[in-house]
This record gives C-alpha cells, structure tokens and sequence, in this order.
C-alpha cells in the first residue's frame, strides 16, 4: 500500500516522523501548530476535515475503547470512508484504543473488516490502533491489515512515595510483547506519557512526568524506536476520567514545561 512513502521522493526515502498531541479542538490548532505538531485527531465529518489548517493533516478518530461499541457503525464507517477517501487532508484512521482480544475475541475482526475496506476504498490513506499489555498476537498488522501499531506504556506511575523514578523499563517490556508477538519494529508508534492524574474525576494512579523524566521517556523510545513512521503525545486535552493535568498544561507556569521539549523534538531536522 505504501501510505507512508513521501510523493514525488526516491526509492528508499523516508519521511519524517509525523507528530500528533490527541484530545485537541480547533482552537487548540494555533497551539499545536507553535510545538510543531502536523497531525491532529478529528472525527469524519467534512466540516471537521475542512477546518484542519493548511500544513496539517487529520487522524480520523472512528474507533473504539477495549471492547466497547465502535463510534460508528460499519456502515457509517464505510460511507465515511468513501466520503473522505481522497480528501487531501485526511492522513488516516484510528480504529481502535487498546483492543483487548482476551476479553472481546470479535475485535480482531472488527478492525480486520475496517482496515480492509480502507485498503480497498481509501488507498493511501493509513489505518491505525493503539495497543497496550494486552496479548497482541491477535492483532498484528498480518492479521488485522493495519499499518500502523501504537503502544502505550505510561511509565510514571505508582504511589506519591515513588514518584522520584519512573519505570522507563516498562517501554522495553512492552516492545518486546510487541516483537514476541509479531508487530515489525518498522510499524510502532510510539506513546509518550504526558499526562497525569492529579485532577481528574477517576483513576489516581499516574503522575505528569517532570521535564528529566519526559526526556527520559524520549530517550528510551529513541533507542528502542529510532525514526518512527508517526509519534502520539498522549495526552493534549484533559479527560475527565484519566488525564488531566495534560500537555496543554504543561507550559512552565504550574506545571513543568514539557511543550518546550517537545517542540524542541518535534521541529528539528
């Protein structure tokens, strides 16, 4: 299929690292667009793809969460895909956050049917999921047709008492499942952490890293997945249940200045 080659560029080129914060709106773009982010995750309505800012492309969000319903149906995603299928903004497909096929043994082919039809209807276009430590054999893109795998360790967490090291271990634990299971190096996506939980309504149980430990994070990424074809920063916006404070936040007032790193990463050469 070949969604990632760069128009125009010679055999053997590859292009650069497609950067994306996700929970965002329109406002945030200006924002986003300062940090150096070219990705922005919107749902699949025409008026929402238009509104992306030129130099900017759009990850569809049509998925679904571990095994709850999919946001549309699988008609309205197939006549959204042949809507959208050659919009010039639209660079992909979220199809699915943290698949649990143990739990739910039909996602697999769920998110087989939808990447094929992508493939089928949409070509250029990328299909993507999001994977956590759930087994993943199932869900290779060898299975599932995709072409891109997040993964998604968040390494800051634990008690207040161990707040001082993060577990960066746990980003190498977690691409080995992704290895042990089949997914190519080539096609992971990483998942930065950079959120915490100090205000959200639900789960208490991680912290916003501090600007050492978010480089740390970065660090380990680099070594284990140099050159990504695409990198999440999870996450931008708050969410009432699991993230917040979040990026947005993290400007150097009251939290640290996690948006001047990754600007820094996200605009070098």
């Amino acid at each position: 299929r070949g969604p990632l080659a760069t128009p125009g560029a010679t055999s053997g080129a590859r292009k650069p690292t497609l950067n994306i914060a996700l929970n965002t709106q329109p406002s945030d773009y200006p924002r986003l667009r300062a940090l150096g982010y070219d990705l922005v995750d919107v749902k699949p309505d025409p008026a929402s793809v238009a509104g992306v800012p030129d130099g900017m492309r759009a990850l569809l969000w049509v998925g679904n969460f571990t095994c709850d319903e999919f946001e549309l149906s699988f008609g309205e995603f197939a006549a959204a895909v042949r809507r959208l299928a050659r919009h010039p903004k639209v660079f992909g497909w979220y199809l699915s956050d943290e698949p649990n096929p143990r739990e739910c043994p039909r996602i697999s082919w769920e998110i087989r049917r939808r990447a094929d039809l992508i493939e089928r209807e949409a070509p250029g276009q990328v299909s993507f999921i999001s994977l956590t430590d759930w087994p993943m054999a199932p869900l290779t893109p060898e299975r599932v047709n995709v072409d891109l795998v997040g993964l998604d360790p968040y390494p800051c967490k634990g008690s207040s008492r161990t707040r001082s090291r993060c577990d960066i271990n746990a980003i190498d634990r977690m691409v080995r499942m992704a290895d042990k299971a089949g997914i190519p190096r080539g096609v992971v996506v990483p998942v930065y952490q950079t959120f915490g939980q100090s205000c959200s309504e639900g789960d208490k149980q991680y912290w916003l890293p501090t600007e050492d430990q978010l480089r740390q994070i970065l660090r380990r990424w680099d070594r284990l997945v140099p050159d990504p074809p695409m990198d999440i920063a999870y996450s931008w916006g708050h969410q009432s249940e699991w993230a917040c404070p979040t990026l947005a936040d993290a400007d150097g007032g009251e939290h640290p200045d996690l948006q001047s790193i990754m600007r820094e990463r996200n605009t070098r050469s």
